[in-house]
């Protein structure tokens, strides 16, 4: 996890292909030693992983009750900050797995550049071994990469389309490339 400062701490962002982004997660927990995440509030009914999550402290926001999800957001960064962790938030804002990157919601950078905290980067190559549609998968590699951080110190929220767009690129560029790079190495096509 190139990048990686375990004792600062940051808005981590990642794109969001499938439910088994959690197993990516799993791999870079202790190295991150302390992260939470922010979670669709359905999620939280899911049985036994849903209580887990909750008891593990995930945040789960109700996207239809907007003001109650950003203030929770806001409760979440301001312990980012005092505990010295990081927030993890899929800015994509759902599952997506054709190949690309959606465009962003702002919430993510937002927070960042309220608080004034560098927002992290990470990267999901593709998983061209699972088929989203028939709910099929064969074994298969995942290349996660850590981007360096950017900083948002100074910015203003005039500032959060640009920052948006920058991590979004950075990202686009690495996600093409390290699938790229899969894929020669399986002599597929995608």
């Amino acid at each position: 996890m190139e990048h990686w400062n375990s004792e600062q701490c940051y808005i981590v962002i990642s794109n969001h292909q499938s439910s088994l982004d959690i197993l990516g997660m799993f791999e870079m927990w202790p190295r991150m030693k302390r992260c939470t995440v922010v979670a669709k509030r359905p999620l939280m009914f899911t049985g036994a992983f849903g209580f887990g999550a909750w008891l593990s402290g995930l945040v789960f926001i109700d996207r239809l009750r907007t003001e109650r999800a950003r203030q929770l957001m806001k409760d979440a960064t301001a312990r980012v900050i005092k505990e010295k962790t990081k927030l993890w938030i899929f800015p994509e804002g759902a599952r997506f797995n054709k190949g690309s990157i959606q465009a962003f919601k702002k919430g993510a950078f937002y927070l960042a550049i309220d608080a004034q905290i560098p927002i992290m980067p990470v990267v999901f190559s593709q998983y061209y071994f699972l088929d989203s549609d028939t709910k099929t998968f064969e074994p298969g590699k995942v290349v996660i990469t850590t981007l360096p951080p950017i900083p948002t110190s100074g910015m203003t929220r005039d500032d959060v389309e640009r920052l948006s767009e920058i991590a979004r690129q950075q990202m686009i560029d690495v996600f093409h490339e390290t699938s790229k790079d899969l894929v020669m190495q399986k002599k597929i096509a995608i």
